[in-house]
């Protein structure tokens, strides 16, 4: 939830130059007696308070107070803050070019970027960063890694890695370079005629990489399935980009309309779709949001392409990033998107009410929306789609057209205290430590290994053991209930590291993942007609 946060706020004006305001309202003078009031407070304060005062901090803490009383997008940016975002945004950072997890307060390397710093100087997956620049990082938390991790461009950086089957520890004088990020997690044929891709967010460089899958790894499809589950958004000309490649030129995208913003709309570059004629699924779920329902609002409401998964997060408010003189910035929203038809997908708020707006999502579990069928739709928001002229709903995020609820059979509260005690990222660190060369051996490609790996009986007991060491006692009844989740995410993630991101989708989605079976569903329910 924290990345959704932080990320779906980012789409907007700001992005791409789209909004203009309306014709500029006068100051009333009840509104300038209320700007000389702030500011003769903070006169006060500066001047005449007995102690001394951070004025800084205290006027830090008065914007974001202010604008937590707004709606629940309208958010301060601090200048550090915001430089590390629009490093995200553009598509590259600069740093030594790994992923990596923090297990047990140590960074392990997961894999190192193709091309990037740390894989030229022979960092492997699997190595643990014990030090940096000769001073100690262990114990480290996660969200400090990337302040000593990344730097400008050309900056070195010293190593102490922790090797295993390395008797010595190994040093690694790494120069920082520009690392690209890319927003495309998976693109593999799932049969001759059908692709799957996955998207993780819309930052500079999506529709490129979008292109470059369908144009290389998946040219010649008839069928896609466009997987937009956890896509908390991005950057709003890249959503329009994106839905460039399925819709006819020219076509109405989204529009937004605001008190004080004239309306605008966004339409679909003239140039013809990479993907205009294809069967098209795009997947999602209560974690879609902005960008992406705004790819699944226009799929939908030009009946290009059939919704599956859970209704969306409901994120239809536009925000201008407006800079400050620090080089902060207030991230301030100023209209509501609408889809084609007309449909509102911002889901109702109540102002200030940050904590409760968050709270929806439980309240769906809670209510059964997310187990036990699609939401009561509004009656008083229906809209047509505009070709066929189906009902869809407006009142909140975009309903599916086939709804697949949250698959809880395999749940239980020993997987759960595993997950959380990070025990199946350990126990997957380890296995690869000891056997990696084995693996390789046994499994020359990810089909040999998709085929034939399963947890051993052996492994299983280590597993069990390894989680009562780290403070989960044995649970026969819980593993039995959990055992196929439990395996599947350990053959997924050791996937993940033997090749990569598309390696461990392809493990998820064949063996346990009911709202991808449902997409295949929907492409051959299509194919039949």
């Amino acid at each position: 939830m924290k990345r959704i946060l932080r990320t779906i706020a980012l789409v907007g004006g700001m992005a791409a130059g789209w909004h203009s305001p309306a014709a500029a309202q006068p100051i009333t003078a009840g509104q300038a007696a209320q700007f000389q009031k702030i500011n003769q407070v903070m006169y006060l304060v500066s001047k005449a308070y007995v102690d001394t005062v951070d004025l800084p901090r205290l006027v830090e803490k008065a914007i974001v107070e202010m604008l937590g009383n707004l709606d629940p997008h309208s958010v301060y940016v601090g200048a550090e803050e915001l430089k590390i975002e629009n490093q995200e945004i553009e598509g590259n950072f600069e740093g030594i070019g790994i992923e990596f997890n923090v297990l047990r307060d140590t960074i392990v390397v997961v894999n190192t970027v193709p091309g990037g710093p740390s894989e030229r100087v022979g960092l492997l997956s699997g190595d643990r960063i014990v030090g940096v620049d000769g001073r100690q990082k262990t114990p480290v938390r996660l969200n400090d890694v990337p302040k000593f991790l990344r730097g400008p461009k050309g900056t070195r950086v010293e190593l102490r890695v922790v090797r295993p089957g390395v008797a010595d520890t190994l040093d690694f004088s790494i120069v920082r370079d520009k690392i690209p990020m890319h927003s495309l997690d998976a693109a593999y044929r799932i049969d001759k005629q059908t692709g799957y891709i996955k998207l993780n967010r819309f930052i500079a460089t999506t529709d490129d990489e979008l292109r470059r899958a369908l144009n290389e790894d998946l040219r010649g499809i008839s069928a896609l399935i466009l997987d937009l589950r956890g896509n908390g958004g991005g950057l709003l000309d890249q959503s329009i980009r994106v839905a460039g490649n399925f819709l006819q030129p020219g076509s109405l995208v989204v529009y937004t309309a605001g008190q004080n913003m004239l309306r605008q709309e966004a339409r679909t570059a003239p140039e013809p779709p990479l993907f205009g004629t294809g069967r098209l699924v795009v997947l999602v779920d209560e974690s879609s949001a902005s960008a992406s329902e705004i790819i699944a609002g226009a799929m939908q409401d030009w009946d290009r392409a059939t919704i599956v998964g859970r209704r969306t997060f409901g994120k239809g408010l536009v925000q201008q990033q407006m800079p400050l003189n620090d080089g902060s910035a207030v991230r301030l929203t100023v209209a509501h998107y609408y889809t084609p038809s007309g449909r509102s997908i911002q889901r109702p708020y109540k102002q200030g009410d940050v904590k409760g707006y968050y709270r929806d999502l439980n309240r769906r579990y809670d209510s059964g929306e997310l187990t036990g069928g699609p939401a009561a739709v509004d009656s008083s928001q229906t809209y047509r789609t505009l070709v066929r002229g189906r009902e869809v709903y407006g009142g909140g995020g975009i309903q599916p057209d086939i709804f697949v609820p949250i698959d809880t059979t395999a749940y239980s509260e020993y997987w759960s205290r595993m997950v959380r005690k990070g025990v199946l990222l350990e126990f997957v660190v380890s296995e690869l430590d000891g056997h990696r060369a084995e693996y390789r051996k046994k499994y020359p490609d990810f089909e040999t290994f998709a085929r034939d790996f399963s947890l051993t009986p052996e492994q299983v007991e280590r597993l069990v053991s390894l989680g009562k060491a780290r403070g989960v006692p044995a649970d026969a009844a819980g593993l039995e209930r959990s055992r196929r989740l439990i395996a599947t995410q350990i053959k997924a993630l050791i996937a993940q590291r033997l090749w990569n991101t598309t390696a461990y989708c392809r493990v998820v989605n064949a063996e346990m993942d009911p709202e991808f079976a449902a997409a295949v569903e929907a492409v051959r329910a299509a194919e039949s007609r």
